[in-house]
């Protein structure tokens, strides 16, 4: 074993946004954004009820990329949360993946059509017929480098959205997890790589962060490679049931926190948990994101009372990696 919600956007838009981002940076984030989303007052009068189902300990799954800067603030904005409510909830990370079955049709679908270039000419994304079919010429060979990925022994290929390295890095992210008794170990961990690791560098960056945590690297290490391929089956098997397609995604005992129906053009949406109302430019803080796990509960603890402050520079209301 070698281990080392999409936008919809008509053809030939669709082939072209493709070819953009990889001619700029070959498995690069695209960043959705639903607008510039202005602070407005809260509106509760047409507010979406957020109301999952209960249990004694809830369970809050968060769906992230290892480099994606959204799903990085949504670590960041949960932290404080887990420190309120430690092991009282289940705080589970998953990874978005995706399985290469077939490289050959996978690169074609992605690296642009020639056929094309004179739509994508017409529209201002290249100057000239050579151009443009140079640049999607680059962008297959680049995707058929099978270094871009993680393969399995049956040839099966896996990807991350923002290229090997990131995928190394999701899967050292998990055995982390699995490794660690004490939580709070893991989130350290994550904290450190967010700071001072990314992309380019995290292969040799990663170690010296895993141990400032308290981390046995050489556990990490072996986990990465006797169990990475069933650990990344099971994250795409998860990420597939539950219909996830970007990071960051919160699910609390299965619903998806902020829902998408709590989201309003003009910014005024707004969400009602029990008789709380968040505003739509809250909805990535950690007082909004206390208030949707602690409704998980059948019986909320003494915790669930405590408001937590904004962080600076948290995450927007929307935005991801898709």
């Amino acid at each position: 074993m070698d281990l080392k919600k999409s936008i919809q956007i008509s053809t030939p838009g669709a082939i072209f946004f493709t070819v953009v981002l990889a001619t700029t940076s070959f498995f690069s984030g695209y960043s959705l954004m639903r607008n510039n989303l202005p602070t407005t007052k809260v509106d509760s009068t047409n507010s979406v009820a957020f109301a999952p189902t209960k249990s004694a300990k809830p369970e809050l799954e968060f769906y992230v990329m290892s480099f994606c800067p959204y799903g990085n603030q949504m670590e960041d904005t949960l932290r404080p949360v887990f420190d309120l409510l430690g092991s009282k909830v289940n705080f589970q990370p998953r990874y978005i993946f995706e399985k290469i079955s077939d490289i050959n049709s996978y690169c074609q679908s992605r690296s642009g059509d020639p056929a094309q270039c004179a739509a994508y000419i017409k529209n201002g994304y290249f100057k000239t017929d050579d151009e443009c079919k140079k640049a999607i010429s680059g962008n297959l060979s680049k995707c058929k480098d099978e270094k871009a990925y993680i393969k399995a022994e049956n040839g099966t290929m896996y990807a991350s959205l923002h290229g090997r390295i990131e995928a190394n890095q999701d899967v050292r992210e998990i055995c982390a997890f699995n490794l660690a008794t004490d939580k709070k170990q893991w989130w350290d961990f994550i904290a450190n790589v967010n700071k001072n690791c990314d992309s380019t560098n995290a292969d040799t960056c990663w170690e010296q962060q895993a141990k400032q945590a308290g981390f046995d690297t050489n556990k990490i290490t072996e986990c990465f490679n006797k169990e990475g391929i069933a650990l990344i089956e099971k994250e795409i098997a998860l990420t597939e049931k539950n219909q996830v397609s970007g990071s960051p995604t919160v699910l609390v005992n299965s619903t998806q926190f902020p829902p998408e129906a709590a989201y309003a053009q003009d910014g005024k949406g707004s969400i009602k948990i029990g008789k709380a109302v968040i505003g739509q430019e809250d909805y990535r803080t950690p007082n909004a994101l206390k208030e949707a796990v602690c409704s998980g509960f059948s019986k909320a603890p003494g915790e669930c009372k405590k408001a937590l402050a904004k962080l600076d520079g948290s995450a927007p209301a929307a935005g991801g990696c898709n």
